[in-house]
């Protein structure tokens, strides 16, 4: 058997050791083994025969319901609130902070990620920035910021990206094949739209567009495009925030456009610019066959 101590109730109870030359040892309270040193140096806490698949292990075995590891400080106390849990419930792993506080995850020294107390996600930066879910802060030395790879040859092309409203419904996403993105697509599904009528004046509002060429100021760089608060004075659904706004910190929060909701006011646009040149080209014509006649008379 086993080297064990054990701190025995029976008897005159205290410290009982036994021995042999197994190389195992029992660590007992109550004639009933807690923790057990195999020859190996595993270490089983609920188990007699700790098993190491590579080197040294220490193994908690919860039987059928749990096996947990908590770690707790004084200044957090010890209550079951408190602390740091690492646990297996079935088949089922946690990872929990039950403090009011960040839980952080690094590599080589170095914190790389962080989950904050309220749930934000922040990679490479230790703060939650402009108040996003996830925010990642780009090292310049890569290349690539974020990368998103589907190893997946369904033959129908699938989607990098989906967003849902409250009720599961899609409102958009982000789709490729095996070869390219496809489609940045968001709802228009007749079904979600109600007083639905053709648009017009879409002449005149493209003829209110101040379309222009600028540098950035970042950069340099040579852009061309539109001023947004200019664009919103004529097509607000293009532009997102107001001009000249600023955070709570007295920062600017810039305006941002979307173009592609310039689509069907150019659209629009074309066909009644058409329209001028069909009515135009009858007149041109009735007027030629007319002179044609008098010509010829």
């Amino acid at each position: 058997m086993p080297n064990v101590i054990n701190a025995t109730s029976t008897g005159n109870g205290g410290l009982i050791s036994t021995g042999d030359d197994s190389g195992i040892l029992n660590i007992q309270t109550n004639e009933t083994t807690a923790i057990t040193v195999d020859a190996s140096q595993n270490v089983g806490i609920g188990t007699a025969t700790p098993v190491s698949q590579n080197g040294k292990v220490l193994q908690i075995d919860g039987g059928a319901t749990a096996a947990d590891l908590r770690l707790t400080n004084n200044a957090t106390g010890s209550a079951k609130d408190n602390g740091v849990l690492l646990g297996l419930a079935g088949s089922d792993a946690y990872l929990y902070n039950f403090e009011n506080a960040f839980m952080a995850f690094g590599t080589n020294a170095a914190e790389r990620m962080r989950i904050t107390s309220s749930g934000a996600v922040c990679v490479a930066t230790t703060s939650q920035i402009d108040f996003g879910l996830i925010s990642v802060a780009a090292n310049l030395d890569l290349l690539y910021h974020l990368v998103l790879k589907n190893t997946a040859t369904q033959a129908g092309g699938q989607s990098y990206q989906r967003f849902l409203n409250s009720a599961n419904a899609k409102t958009g996403s982000i789709d490729h094949t095996g070869t390219t993105t496809v489609a940045y697509t968001t709802s228009s599904d007749y079904r979600l739209k109600e007083n639905i009528a053709p648009m017009t004046g879409a002449l005149t509002a493209v003829l209110q567009l101040k379309p222009c060429t600028y540098t950035w100021k970042e950069d340099g760089k040579v852009g061309q495009g539109f001023i947004a608060h200019e664009l919103q004075e004529v097509c607000p659904d293009c532009v997102s925030g107001n001009k000249d706004a600023i955070d709570e910190h007295g920062n600017p929060e810039y305006q941002g456009i979307d173009t592609s909701f310039l689509v069907a006011t150019l659209t629009a646009a074309i066909q009644e610019l058409k329209a001028i040149n069909d009515t135009q080209a009858e007149t041109i014509n009735a007027l030629t066959a007319r002179i044609v006649a008098l010509e010829t008379a």
